[in-house]
């Protein structure tokens, strides 16, 4: 399993696989570890020893006999684009040799005293040179087996060769090791020049808890929910690789997840490609994005690229989200539009929204058979909360290994507002304790818990009941 190198905002990112090896998006080249310890060389993507953790930063430890190789990698914005600092750590009772290994296949790449070059782009970058480098097909055996007489290839820190570098540098007990590597094009800062891991850690935690808290009392569980968010968000810096339908899966994820901001990003980008692909998803997206926000000024925005998304679901008889898209066509003022949609009475797909009128929206909907999609919710969230008609289900996936332990939700997204909501053992009965922020137009809706008591249901917007389970 491959983990993202992303930075928000920024061009270029890359991957750390589960042995550390990195590889940007372009997939140019590859940066693979070796570590000479006391006993041969250990190759991180050959051993068995090798674990990895997502702390914030892409962490992998290798077991050698005297102690560990620890390797960290993380991605910060350095000269314009994306960089990775690669930091290798010795945490071994004794100093080793730590390689690098660089493969940029039929390319030419040079070495100095500064970095290493492949055409005119950087790809590393150091603040203290190896103690060995060498270039060319031979560059492995050259610099980690030096006077073998086995295999040769160009040595010291100047010069070049095809398809490979090889570096060694030594490194004493508790000494760290850290290089920057380009993932986009651009100029490339020395590792000291850029942000340190923790401080990379800190702004990911923030961008993170932008989105609704959730809190459960699985720890395994609540990594995954970092790290999915991780890679929801970092996703947006990379659109143009993703497609329509995973670009529509993501928005809504986002959404879900309380991140409105970066799920507008994704639609505006669903928004201005033409296409024909994927219109159930494109419906489902702009659907969930303003029944979770209300927003009207979203609405209008995205009204025309519904509209085509409404005409390609007619041409092939896709579902339609209909409940969600009269919503949102009705916050647009197109509220006829919305009910020729409602009422399924629809007319041909090549008269629905014409591209030459589509902004008037003189267009009717009458003669198309459309149908409605059901709905569907995947991952924790559906879990967590569900919308049913003008019902509010509070923990409907309540899992027995939860039972005991604290549940909370803080701010997550719902149809008919943010919802917040604990669950709190008295020995063996739940007691719930819930807040729903609803949305200024929201009708009366009903608050239940059935996996937690069947029969309990509440009016309120707020309160607390102490459940039979």
């Amino acid at each position: 399993m491959s983990r993202p190198l992303d930075v928000l905002g920024t061009p270029g990112w890359g991957e750390v696989d589960a042995c550390g090896s990195v590889r940007p998006g372009t997939g140019d080249w590859t940066l693979d570890w070796w570590v000479g310890a006391s006993d041969r060389w250990h190759r991180a993507s050959q051993e068995a020893t090798v674990g990895q953790s997502d702390v914030g930063v892409v962490e992998t430890r290798m077991k050698l006999p005297d102690g560990d190789a620890v390797q960290r990698v993380w991605a910060v914005a350095g000269g314009g684009t994306a960089v990775a600092v690669v930091e290798v750590g010795n945490e071994a009772a004794t100093a080793f040799a730590v390689a690098l290994i660089v493969e940029v296949p039929g390319k030419v790449v040079k070495v100095d005293r500064t970095g290493l070059v492949v055409g005119d782009q950087p790809v590393l970058v150091w603040d203290r040179p190896p103690a060995a480098a060498a270039t060319g097909p031979g560059a492995i055996e050259a610099v980690l087996h030096p006077g073998t007489g086995a295999v040769t290839g160009d040595r010291g820190l100047s010069g070049g060769g095809r398809d490979i570098a090889a570096l060694v540098w030594p490194l004493p007990h508790t000494a760290r090791l850290a290089v920057s590597t380009a993932l986009g094009r651009g100029p490339l800062l020395r590792p000291s020049d850029l942000p340190e891991a923790d401080a990379v850690v800190r702004g990911w935690r923030s961008h993170l808890d932008r989105g609704a808290l959730i809190e459960v009392p699985d720890g395994a569980l609540a990594g995954r929910i970092d790290r999915n968010r991780h890679r929801w968000l970092g996703s947006t810096g990379r659109m143009e690789t993703v497609g329509m339908a995973e670009l529509c899966r993501l928005s809504v994820r986002l959404d879900h997840h309380g991140y409105h901001q970066d799920a507008e990003v994704v639609l505006n980008e669903i928004a201005e490609r033409w296409t024909t692909e994927a219109p159930t998803e494109r419906l489902t997206a702009f659907g969930v994005h303003h029944d979770l926000t209300r927003s009207r000024a979203a609405a209008v925005r995205y009204v025309e690229a519904v509209a085509e998304a409404v005409e390609a679901a007619a041409r092939v008889g896709a579902e339609v989200p209909v409940e969600s898209i009269v919503r949102l066509l009705n916050a647009a003022g197109q509220s006829r539009a919305a009910r020729d949609l409602e009422g399924l009475d629809l007319r041909p797909a090549e008269a629905i929204f014409p591209r030459s009128r589509v902004r008037e929206y003189r267009g009717d909907l009458e003669g198309l058979d459309l149908r409605p999609a059901e709905p569907r919710e995947e991952g924790l969230r559906a879990e967590l909360v569900s919308e049913q008609g003008d019902h509010l289900l509070l923990v409907p996936g309540f899992r027995p290994a939860w039972r005991g332990g604290p549940l909370a939700v803080y701010g997550l997204p719902t149809r008919f507002g943010p919802v917040s909501y604990a669950v709190r053992w008295h020995g063996d009965r739940p007691a719930l304790l819930w807040e729903l922020a609803a949305h200024p137009d929201q009708e009366p809706i009903t608050v239940r818990a059935p996996a937690l008591d069947e029969s309990w249901f509440s009016e309120q917007v707020a309160g607390e009941a102490l459940l039979v389970q």
